[in-house]
């Protein structure tokens, strides 16, 4: 569905993406970060409310694609604090990145450094995948992160997200792999899909914002938050995604990377416990 806009939206997003060269707050504002304060982050990983679990085939898309995860990995980065007003505060002011690997737990949880001062806080907002600044070829010279790399040939850096599936249809008789990677998008030249027919790139990571009311008063020194994906959003939101129109996939294919994008804004919960230390 919304097809017959998509290709308006498509060449606007090129457009935006083509000639972005610097990555910029969205607020002017800012709140120096406190020091003594801590925030414990936790990653979870959701299909329809519940655990992921993986290679396993049980979950099923509105077009009625049956599909297993096999891998789920992804960066996240540039977390930040709005408070109400428009200020906005950084978090992270080491701008450090984490990777997130559905097979290793180690990987699940992220202590940040600096949290908010005592302000109402309005909501929380990070950028999925490495923004401009971070999306550096070769900062990882050791897996997993090592293995997350982006043909340079293809714009260079790092995968925002892996994810890797089997999947089948009723009309289908066996299962086909599906491998729903985002990173850096291609433009070609005469839509001829093809290195040496590259004529752009389209810097794909995105910015996610989530509510998050509530009031950090004196003495409550430690949050602890939750950041959920609920991978079954990535598929059914503003595009229906269906699996049999990219049969290789999506890397190298910006008009399924963008499909997956602006589901994408849309598949992320937060949930926030304040208490003592």
């Amino acid at each position: 569905m919304y097809k017959g806009n998509l290709k308006k939206l498509f060449s606007f997003f090129v457009v935006i993406g083509v000639t972005l060269v610097s990555c910029v707050k969205e607020n002017s504002l800012y709140v120096k970060p406190v020091a003594d304060k801590y925030i414990s982050v936790t990653f979870v990983n959701n299909v329809n409310g519940e655990p992921l679990i993986l290679d396993t085939l049980i979950y099923e898309t509105s077009t009625g694609n049956n599909y297993m995860v096999n891998d789920l990995q992804y960066f996240v980065s540039c977390i930040c604090l709005h408070e109400k007003g428009g200020k906005w505060m950084d978090i992270n002011p080491d701008r450090e990145v984490r990777y997130i690997d559905a097979r290793i737990p180690d990987t699940w949880s992220w202590r940040l450094k600096k949290t908010a001062p005592d302000v109402i806080i309005d909501s929380i907002s990070f950028i999925f995948g490495l923004d401009c600044e971070n999306n550096i070829s070769y900062r990882y010279p050791d897996p997993p992160e090592r293995d997350m790399f982006w043909p340079e040939i293809l714009g260079g850096g790092y995968h925002y997200m892996k994810l890797n599936m089997k999947w089948k249809n009723a009309e289908m008789t066996e299962i086909k792999p599906f491998m729903f990677h985002l990173g850096i998008g291609q433009v070609y030249k005469g839509n001829v899909v093809n290195v040496d027919s590259i004529i752009g790139y389209v810097p794909n990571f995105f910015t996610v914002t989530l509510p998050l009311p509530g009031m950090m008063k004196a003495g409550q020194t430690e949050s602890k938050w939750s950041i959920k994906m609920n991978i079954e959003k990535w598929f059914d939101g503003e595009y229906a995604f269906d699996f049999d129109d990219y049969p290789k996939g999506i890397m190298q294919n910006q008009e399924g990377m963008f499909e997956g994008i602006q589901n994408g804004r849309h598949a992320f919960d937060f949930e926030m416990m304040i208490g003592d230390r």
